[in-house]
Order: structure tokens, then sequence, then C-alpha cells
């Protein structure tokens, strides 16, 4: 299999809430998801106790250990080490796993997404600044094969590309350096003039995806993130 690295700069209509758990694809703003469970100025919290062991249990996971699919996409999901200084994350667990009501990027630009009936595991975490607000939604997701998650970042371009509207203006990414050889990086600015990126990528059937309105810290994110993509074992993940 052939992968490439990507930079889209074409004109993008994006999901009210990308990654976050639960949500679907209505458009407006992409704004990252705010956390019920952030606490005080601290950045610190209150989350509830699955949310506190998946956290937990993917913070304490060694990449390079993982014996399943699963296992691997949530040694990639979001951890504190990846963010700045003072920071915090909130997971939010999949209830029950059931990803049957629970779309990644389904409606995004309109798109159709077919690799979404192939995904056998997704990990949302949000990443909350030392002032409580969540500035960043990550998701790290599982898929039954090295092509499913291949396919998926195949349709993300397609999606980028056929989507138009006068709500954002793209600009030059970020450099994609120290990103899987599969990615995908966009930025753009809201009319508002919140500057967003969102970086996608895949490695056998794994994906990591972030979308943030801290660029810097976003990029800084999916770098991180990026150096357990690439301690995975090949053998697991079919890379």
């Amino acid at each position: 299999m052939t992968t490439r690295r990507t930079r889209l700069l074409a004109p993008l209509v994006l999901a009210t809430v990308l990654l976050a758990a639960g949500c679907g694809g209505t458009d407006g703003d992409a704004t990252p998801a705010t956390s019920a469970a952030t606490s005080s100025a601290t950045g610190t919290s209150t989350e509830p106790a699955p949310a506190e062991a998946e956290a937990s249990a993917a913070a304490a996971l060694d990449p390079a250990a993982v014996t399943s699919a699963q296992e691997a996409a949530l040694a990639t999901a979001l951890r504190v080490v990846d963010l700045p200084e003072g920071w915090s994350v909130q997971a939010n667990p999949v209830p029950d796993g059931d990803l049957s009501d629970n779309p990644s990027f389904q409606g995004l630009c309109d798109a159709d997404f077919p690799s979404e009936g192939r995904r056998t595991a997704k990990f949302p975490v949000v990443g909350v600044d030392p002032a409580g607000t969540s500035l960043l939604t990550s998701e790290a997701l599982a898929y039954d094969a090295p092509e499913a998650a291949a396919q998926a970042l195949v349709e993300l371009r397609a999606a980028f590309a056929g989507c138009e509207g006068p709500e954002r203006t793209f600009g030059t990414p970020p450099s994609a350096e120290g990103l899987a050889t599969d990615s995908v990086v966009v930025q753009y600015q809201l009319t508002t003039g919140t500057d967003q990126v969102i970086v996608a990528q895949a490695r056998g059937s794994v994906v990591s995806v972030v979308i943030g309105d801290d660029p810097a810290a976003t990029l800084a994110a999916a770098q991180s993130i990026a150096t357990r993509v690439a301690a995975l074992p090949a053998a697991v993940i079919g890379a």
C-alpha cells in the first residue's frame, strides 16, 4: 500500500463538533467540545469513574507492548504529556463501546464515509487549558484492517476538497514534519477570527485525529502522538 502526506487548502464546511463523543454532522463552526466535567482554573477535571479509568489506562499503556488494534488505538489517545504545561485531559468513553450511533467523520462536509462502518474502537479525549477551556479535541481510532484506516483518510481528503463556503479562510498549514507518512494537515480562520488546525494521521489500522483552536498546541500534540503511533508493533496493526 502506498501512503502519502497531503496538505489541504480547499474550503471546508466542518461539523459543529467534529470529534466529540456522541456528536454528529451538523454544519457550523468546528469548536472543540467543552467538557462538562472540567473544574476550576487549575485545568484539573472531576471526571466520572469510567473516564478517569480510561485516561489512566491510556497514559500507562506502552505503545510498543500492545497486542491488539484496540490497545494500539488506546495507546495513541491524547495524554497530558502531549499538551502544554498546565493543561489537562478529559476522556469521553464511548458508551458500551457501541460505535453504531457514534460517528467520527460521517456527515463532515455532507460527505459519506463508508469507512465509518469498519471502525472497531475509538477513544475521544479533550485537551483543557489552565483556565478550564476545552481548546483541543481528539480521537484515536482502530479499524478492522489497514486498508480501512487508509480509506478513512482518502475519504477525509475528498470531503475537504469538495467542501466550499464563506465561513472559513484557508491559509498555509503548519509543517507536517514529525507526523506519520499518511497524514492530512489543514488550517483555516473562522469569521470570528479564530484559527483552527486539523491533523489526521494513519499507520496500519490506527488513525489519530486532533482538532484545536490553538494551532501550535494542536500540531505539537499531533507530533507527540506520532511518536507513539510510530512505536506500535507493525505485526499488531498491519503496518
